[in-house]
């Protein structure tokens, strides 16, 4: 009975004490691309995308600072207003899913790694943008559900890195 009183006690603490699920959408899907939104703190879901990947068994290979390379280079190219408030992409693979991806089209070598950027825009702090380019589905019955597979793959672990 002390357990579940304690329990009971702490369990309000312990929901106060997560961040807030926030609503999420996707904001732009094309043939090429999907884009979600989600308001809240960039390294907040930096970390939560990165946590997404590797709770799939998967290594982040690089990680591409993409914000921190375009303000750098801007001035020598004449650029403008600064665009985005922090931009990163985050570059893994899978063994299991890029194999069979192959092995139904060894030309498919061309969709790996895949890539995950989560960005927020100088224009709209607070909102967290996470995208990917969606895979192509070409090819036999084979390849084309190999490719679903792994859009399937790179979807979920945008949405888990939303879900927290």
């Amino acid at each position: 009975m002390n357990i579940i009183r304690a329990a009971l006690i702490l369990l309000p603490a312990l929901l106060l004490s997560l961040p807030p699920v926030l609503a999420q959408e996707v904001v732009l899907e094309t043939e090429e691309r999907r884009i979600y939104s989600i308001e809240g703190e960039f390294d907040f879901y930096r970390e939560m995308l990165e946590s997404a990947i590797t709770n799939e068994g998967l290594v982040i290979n690089a990680v591409g600072h993409i914000a921190t390379m375009l303000e750098r280079t801007g001035g020598d190219l004449g650029a403008g207003e600064r665009m985005y408030r922090h931009g990163e992409s985050l570059e893994f693979c899978s063994a299991v899913y890029s194999r069979r991806m192959m092995e139904a089209d060894l030309h498919s070598i061309v969709f790996c790694p895949y890539v995950i950027a989560v960005y927020e825009l100088e224009a709209e702090p607070g909102t967290i943008y996470l995208g990917y380019q969606r895979m192509p589905i070409v090819g036999d019955e084979d390849s084309r559900k190999a490719l679903q597979d792994v859009e399937d793959l790179v979807d979920r672990i945008v949405n888990n890195a939303m879900a927290f």
